[in-house]
């Protein structure tokens, strides 16, 4: 017999753990990410400060989403177990 193509899922947690690690990542990353981008339009089209200040209101925006989906994904997978 070929073995199974779909193990069994991790009883340990990691992946629930690796999920939630990314949560301060996140915190951090989007929002940078959005800023820089607004400050790059800013730059662009000379209105400082303004694309900088939406464009970090969107990166907050984003993250939020995501950590909302992940924690959606975390909770589905423990039910799941």
């Amino acid at each position: 017999m070929s073995p199974s193509r779909n193990p069994k899922p991790d009883p340990s947690g990691f992946r629930s753990a690796g999920m939630l690690l990314t949560i301060p990542t996140l915190l951090v990353v989007s929002p940078l990410v959005g800023y820089f981008l607004g400050r790059f339009a800013d730059g662009k089209f000379h209105t400082a400060p303004w694309f900088s200040v939406v464009g970090l209101v969107l990166g907050f925006i984003a993250g939020g989403r995501e950590i909302y989906l992940i924690l959606r994904r975390v909770q589905a997978e423990e039910e799941r177990d």
